[in-house]
């Protein structure tokens, strides 16, 4: 085996469980080679605290691995190894390292000692320092079956409602953690709820779409965008157990202070972000459910049945819809361009 293998592949397709499975496979005395996953060594592998398992990961406010880390890395091995039969070192990710931390690990790459290995994690294969690269050896990890993901996510996420489950595993293209982050996530059945009331409203005309704060429309847009105590939408990339060393996010002070901006209340400091995510998810699912409908399939559940349209119909309205989710982001008035946009799969539908 290559001393040092970069786990390349899409974020929650299992890189960080690949190589705690690497782990195992080398220090298993029970099944050399393979590993076990139930004796002794395994079980402190896979819970991060056996002593020929390193894990660096970013230790900086920037997000990156310091040279501090990556020199006391590069001295731990050179003591190794410490109880087992090799040692790895797990760089999650890769693209953490910059110039002066990948040059304090490099020598060590380059030229491990016997027993040493090194894996290193990357959704971006392009980020990894080439000096780096040139060392190692690419495993590109594709996407999962999604028979696999639902198991997964029936397995981990056994307390969330069925039809969460159906709705995660097509989100998810083949993403267990993905996955596993929409399964545990209320908000998503808001956002079912604002993409089918937009869709009725589409399918009603401009009365529907301006129908006035009290419509079913902009109801369900005002439960979208309110603040919510759920776990924000682009918290932790791979939905699996933290990094061993890991720090956590700390929430400073200031942030803590709900409404601390003068008189201006937290919630209106935050709609703005709050009605962009909003529009971010409303995008995504609605672009899903009519990929689902030009595959010949009813669309996602418990939203609208198809329109009677013709294929090239369905196209149009995925790129208007991709053309409304670049405007968010660069307008200000997000609820203005959620309209435009609704305006536009109205005159799509009805040919004008």
């Amino acid at each position: 085996m290559h001393h040092a293998l970069v786990l390349v592949g899409p974020r929650g397709v299992g890189k960080a469980t690949f190589a705690r499975g690497l782990g195992c496979a080398l220090l298993c005395p029970q099944r050399p080679g393979l590993g076990c996953g139930a004796c002794p060594t395994c079980q402190r592998v896979l819970a991060g605290n056996h002593p020929d398992v390193d894990w660096l990961v970013p230790d900086s406010k920037a997000g990156l691995i310091s040279v501090d880390a990556a020199r006391a890395c590069h001295v731990r091995q050179t003591h190794a190894l410490y109880e087992g039969r090799a040692y790895l070192v797990v760089v999650d990710p890769a693209d953490a390292l910059g110039e002066a931390a990948g040059n304090a690990l490099l020598k060590t790459i380059e030229e491990p000692r016997p027993g040493v290995h090194f894996a290193l994690l990357t959704t971006n294969l392009q980020g990894v320092l080439p000096t780096i690269l040139s060392r190692s050896l690419p495993v590109r990890l594709g996407r999962l079956d999604d028979d696999i993901v639902r198991s997964i996510v029936d397995a981990r996420a056994a307390d969330a409602p069925r039809e969460r489950h159906d709705m995660a595993v097509l989100l998810a293209e083949g993403s267990a953690g993905v996955a596993l982050e929409l399964a545990s996530d209320p908000s998503l059945a808001r956002s079912l709820e604002l993409v089918k009331q937009a869709i009725t409203a589409v399918r009603a005309g401009p009365p529907a779409i301006f129908g006035g704060d009290n419509h079913p429309l902009w109801q369900a847009w005002a439960t979208a965008t309110a603040p919510s105590e759920a776990v924000p939408e682009d918290s932790p990339a791979e939905a699996e157990p933290e990094a061993p060393g890991a720090k956590k996010k700390k929430t400073s002070k200031k942030a803590a202070k709900a409404g601390d901006d003068g008189d201006k209340p937290a919630s209106k400091k935050d709609a703005p972000a709050l009605q962009r995510a909003a529009v971010r998810r409303l995008v995504e699912l609605w672009i899903l459910h009519v990929r689902e409908q030009l595959r010949g399939r009813p669309g996602l559940p418990g939203l609208p049945p198809p329109a009677d349209v013709a294929p090239g119909t369905l196209v149009a309205a995925i790129t208007a819809l991709q053309r409304l989710g670049a405007r968010v982001e660069r307008m200000g008035n997000v609820r203005l361009m959620l309209e435009q946009g609704l305006l536009e799969q109205s005159a799509l539908l009805s040919g004008t």
